[in-house]
């Protein structure tokens, strides 16, 4: 048996430990610490989005530690990190703590055990099939938040908001000795070869590149020859774009449907309706995307995330906030995984986790815009109109640049 697919279980399984406890426990618990400590909103929503920007942010740092030591360490490491973040937050009673444990420490933990050595690891293993396992992979942090949600309600209405944050560091430390029993760097480590074949299928790779739909680059580009190319920089726009529409929904979704007189539980379902979906999504691209061009689903991803928006912008009764949920999940999953898998395959395995690193730097701080710019429109017009259509906008221009996007080409010295 191709040991690639023990090495995708483990990752999954820590994805959903590492991103779909952790964030969505973060959710959770914090209105009862707002309660209990009389925090305001705006310092509860500093913590949150200091999260979110180190998880992005420290990207070139985890990529840089990946390099040292591998993607096994860093991911065990990554575990302590993040529990001893959550245990800081357990024993919080002052606001710079709770941005020093949560914020901090957590959010550079959960970088270390999550998408950059996942993808790196994925890209590793996986050559014809990294589609799909890129999809089982992202699929999971979904399938987490769906159990974490309803089991962090849970400990919180059974015990105290401490135990939620004792529940992600047991969580963190499992997600570490996972990595230790399970991950290997390479096929070769144990005797295999790249998607379970042989040596003899590897010499046979070149003619069945030819009538393959899916380009997949054999040289491993370095990462400034990378970055001075057209397409690494217009997959980073798409996947802006796509995270954009989406830090926009988590956040002003309820808030918006409320607003238009929608029943706040419709409002409720719908956000988490939409990461399930999402979910499904990623998994679907990830069954498709080794078969069809990633570029095309990526397009046709983000149109969907338009489509979305238009239903949401509309949305006066159930059916146009179901057909969001549908579109807007969909498009979101597609998205997501299409653009992890393009710059795998145009630019080769050896520095996807630096591509990934910068990636991650640039759709953070583009993403940050959504959320802040859109409660700005909404309080100056009363309404989330304008700045939904704004990322109708956003999204049409990045579905015709996804669209035009050339194959880049190795300029050889």
């Amino acid at each position: 048996m191709f040991y690639g697919w023990k090495l995708l279980a483990g990752l999954s399984v820590i994805y959903f430990l590492a991103i779909g406890l952790t964030f969505s426990g973060v959710g959770v618990v914090l209105p009862s610490m707002v309660a209990e400590f009389g925090w305001s909103r705006a310092q509860m929503g500093v913590g949150f989005a200091l999260i979110a920007a180190i998880y992005g942010l420290s990207g070139p740092m985890v990529a840089y530690i990946i390099d040292r030591i591998g993607n096994r360490k860093t991911i065990f490491l990554g575990g302590f990190v993040n529990a001893s973040g959550a245990m800081t937050t357990y024993y919080t009673d002052s606001l710079w703590q709770f941005y020093l444990g949560a914020g901090l420490m957590m959010g550079i933990g959960m970088a270390m055990q999550t998408v950059i050595p996942g993808n790196q690891l994925i890209a590793n293993w996986f050559h014809h099939k990294r589609s799909l396992a890129l999809g089982i992979f992202l699929s999971a942090g979904g399938l987490g938040s769906l159990c974490a949600i309803p089991a962090s309600m849970y400990i919180d209405a059974t015990g105290t908001w401490q135990h939620i944050w004792a529940a992600m560091a047991i969580g963190s430390l499992t997600a570490s000795l996972i990595s230790l029993l399970v991950v290997k760097e390479r096929p070769s480590d144990v005797g295999q070869f790249v998607d379970g074949g042989s040596a003899d299928s590897l010499e046979l790779e070149g003619a069945a590149r030819k009538t393959s739909k899916v380009f997949r680059s054999v040289e491993s580009w370095r990462a400034v020859d990378a970055l001075k190319t057209s397409s690494f920089w217009l997959i980073v726009m798409g996947g802006s774009a796509a995270v954009m529409g989406a830090t926009i929904v988590t956040s002003q979704l309820v808030l918006h449907l409320t607003d238009v007189g929608i029943d706040p539980v419709l409002a409720g379902t719908a956000l988490g309706l939409q990461g399930t979906i999402g979910a499904g999504g990623r998994l679907f691209t990830g069954i498709l995307g080794d078969r069809l061009d990633p570029r095309r689903l990526l397009a046709v991803g983000l149109f969907g995330q338009l489509v979305g928006y238009y239903f949401l912008k509309e949305a006066t009764g159930p059916l146009y906030v179901y057909l969001f949920v549908i579109t807007f999940g969909l498009g979101y999953g597609m998205s997501a995984v299409s653009s992890a898998s393009l710059i795998a395959n145009f630019f080769g395995v050896l520095n996807n986790a630096r591509l990934m690193a910068v990636r991650g730097i640039v759709v953070t701080l583009v993403a940050g815009i959504g959320p802040v710019g859109a409660g700005y429109l909404a309080d100056v017009n009363g309404n989330y109109f304008l700045a939904f259509s704004l990322y109708m906008g956003v999204a049409l221009v990045a579905v015709i640049a996804v669209v035009l996007m050339p194959i880049p080409k190795l300029q050889k010295i």
